[in-house]
């Protein structure tokens, strides 16, 4: 990456965070000592590596933390004198969002033991990470939903239900649907 010709430019999201990239190659040079693999089989080292990247453990942590914050502050906040966590569409949506959170690192565990076992897990990856991304963007919506108007309000409003994660949970939802590799890819 300190190679002439390499150059590396953030992309800011709509939080104002970062976490992706820009990379361009202009005419780099790669020294023999800094080839990985084979020659001219750049692109299977690449879609190896994403198999390896794609577990996607960190996905079902960050689903079940905010949805175990959304069911507490559920529990505690009342909706016409009736706690949220009562009304029939809330347990309904909230156990649907629970059984995604329970499925999705057991994915990541399957793919886990695969690589301890020398394997490849191409297409286990690939499942691991979809359904692990969409998962947080499932456990999001719902969280807006159940949160109503409040929720969009983000951290520096006084407002702002569980100091305005849900909305920086929202903004940043999407980045994991492109994160190694977009969902509807077929790499």
């Amino acid at each position: 990456m300190k190679s002439p010709g390499v150059t590396v430019r953030p992309i800011i999201n709509m939080a104002g965070g970062h976490e992706f990239n820009q990379v361009t190659f202009d005419d780099v040079r790669v020294p023999r000592a800094n080839v990985v693999g084979d020659e001219d089989r750049g692109w299977y080292v690449a879609v190896t590596l994403l198999d390896f990247e794609r577990s996607g453990i960190d996905y079902s942590a960050a689903a079940r933390r905010m949805l175990d914050d959304v069911r507490e502050f559920a529990t505690e906040t009342k909706r016409n004198g009736q706690p949220l966590i009562e009304i029939p569409w809330v347990r309904s949506l909230m156990a649907d969002r629970y059984i995604d959170c329970e499925v999705a690192p057991l994915m990541a565990y399957n793919v886990a033991y695969m690589q301890s076992q020398d394997l490849i897990p191409t297409k286990e990856a690939s499942m691991s990470k979809v359904f692990g991304s969409e998962t947080v963007q499932r456990v999001t919506e719902a969280s807006l939903d159940i949160l109503g108007q409040y929720g969009t309000l983000g951290r520096e409003d006084k407002w702002a239900p569980l100091k305005g994660r849900v909305q920086e949970h929202w903004m940043n939802a999407f980045a994991g649907t492109i994160a190694a590799g977009i969902s509807r890819s077929p790499a």
